[in-house]
C-alpha cells in the first residue's frame, strides 16, 4: 500500500516509464492536452513586456533572471525571449533564462527549440537564487498529490492497494502529520464524504522559490483556485482529473504513465506557504483579466485568422483564459 502522492509521482515521474519523463508527445493535436503557451504567441509576447516591466522596477540591473519551471517543449521561452529581444533589448542583453526541469526528453526538445539564444538559455532541476522573475505555467497542477477524504468529522487519507485484481483505492489514517496541519491551513470544511487534494510539493516548491528570489516577482498560472471556491459541495470527489487524447476521465489507476494526471491548484496554500518566506500577494485573478490588462486586444485586428482564433481560446468564458487564474507574489 503507498500513499496516492507515491503513485502519483510513479506514474508521472519514473525514470522509465513515467508520463513526462518518456518522450511521448503529450502536447498539442497529437497529444493529450494543450498549454496556453502552444495557443498562440501572443501568450509569450505578453508576458515578456511584464518580465520587461519588472526589471525596469528593480532599476534595470545589468543581471536580470527570468527562471520557468516546467517549460513544456519550450514554445513560451522562445517566444518570450524574441518578445524581449525585438522591444526590450536593454532588458534582454542582461537576461538570463533558467529552465527548471527534469524531463531528459523535454530538455532535448527545448535545447532544439531555443539554440537560437545559446548561453543565455540554462537548465536545472531547482530555481537557486535569483533577482527577477519566476515564472510558472501550468507546473503546480502536475506535481504529485496526497487524496483525502472526509468521515466522521475527520480527515481520511486515500491510499493505493496492490491487489490479485489489480491496483484499487482504499481509506486509511493519514500519513503524515503535514497533511492534517495543512488542511487547517490551507483548506476549508469538508462535507461527510467529500473527497479533496492536498499538495504538499507545491507548498515545498513555492517555499523553494521565494527564499532563492532576493527581489522580484513570481507569476503563477494554472487552473484552479481559492479554497474556499475549490472544494464546493459541487466536487464532492475533488479536482483530480485524467487526461488521454483530449478526452478527460477520472480513472487515475488506469493507463499508468500513458496518461496525464492532474488536480487543480490550491491558490490559498501558496498564498500562505509563500507568505512565510517572504512572498506577498500582489493579485489575484482570471487569466483573461490579466492578459486583457497586459493588453491582449491591442493591435487585434492586425492579426492573422489563426491568430484570431487562438485568441478567442483566451476570451470565451469555458476556455483557457477563463478556467485559469493567475496569482502574483512580489519580494522586495
Amino acid at each position: 500500500m503507498i500513499t496516492f502522492s507515491q503513485f502519483m509521482r510513479r506514474a508521472l515521474y519514473d525514470p522509465g516509464a513515467g508520463y513526462y519523463m518518456s518522450g511521448r508527445g503529450q502536447f498539442g493535436a497529437r497529444g493529450d492536452f494543450y498549454t496556453a503557451g502552444q495557443v498562440s504567441g501572443l501568450f509569450g509576447g505578453l508576458l515578456a513586456n511584464e518580465f520587461a516591466a519588472v526589471w525596469r522596477g528593480l532599476g534595470g540591473p545589468p543581471e536580470f533572471t527570468i527562471v520557468e519551471l516546467g517549460a513544456g517543449r519550450g514554445e513560451f521561452a522562445r517566444d518570450a525571449l524574441a518578445r524581449l529581444r525585438a522591444r526590450h533589448p536593454d532588458c534582454f542583453s542582461g537576461a538570463r533564462y533558467l529552465i527548471c526541469e527534469i524531463s531528459p526528453a523535454l530538455r532535448e526538445a527545448q535545447r532544439e527549440l531555443l539554440a537560437e539564444f545559446g548561453g543565455r538559455v540554462v537548465w536545472a532541476e531547482e530555481p537557486g537564487a535569483a533577482r527577477g522573475v519566476v515564472f510558472a505555467n501550468e507546473f503546480f497542477d502536475a506535481l504529485p498529490v496526497h487524496l483525502v477524504r472526509q468521515r466522521g468529522g475527520r480527515l481520511r487519507e486515500i491510499y493505493v492497494a496492490e491487489g490479485p485484481a489489480g491496483a484499487r483505492l482504499i481509506e486509511g489514517e493519514l500519513s503524515s502529520d503535514e497533511l492534517a496541519a495543512f488542511w487547517r491551513r490551507a483548506g476549508v470544511p469538508l462535507r461527510e464524504g467529500q473527497a479533496a487534494e492536498i499538495n504538499l510539493e507545491a507548498a515545498r516548491w513555492i517555499g523553494r522559490v521565494a527564499r532563492g528570489l532576493g527581489r522580484g516577482r513570481v507569476i503563477t498560472i494554472d487552473y484552479g483556485d481559492r479554497a474556499e471556491r475549490l472544494y464546493t459541495p459541487d466536487r464532492m470527489a475533488g479536482t483530480l482529473r485524467c487526461f488521454y487524447r483530449h478526452t478527460l476521465n477520472d480513472r487515475p489507476l488506469e493507463r499508468v504513465g500513458e496518461q496525464d494526471m492532474t488536480a487543480s491548484v490550491n491558490f490559498t496554500a501558496l498564498e500562505e506557504y509563500g507568505r512565510d518566506e517572504g512572498l506577498e500577494a500582489a493579485s489575484f485573478g482570471r487569466l483573461t483579466d490579466y492578459l486583457l490588462r497586459l493588453g491582449l486586444l491591442d493591435g487585434a485586428a492586425e492579426l492573422s485568422l489563426r491568430q484570431r482564433l487562438a485568441l478567442k481560446n483566451f476570451l470565451v468564458p469555458h476556455g483557457l483564459g477563463g478556467s485559469f487564474h493567475v496569482l502574483v507574489q512580489e519580494k522586495r
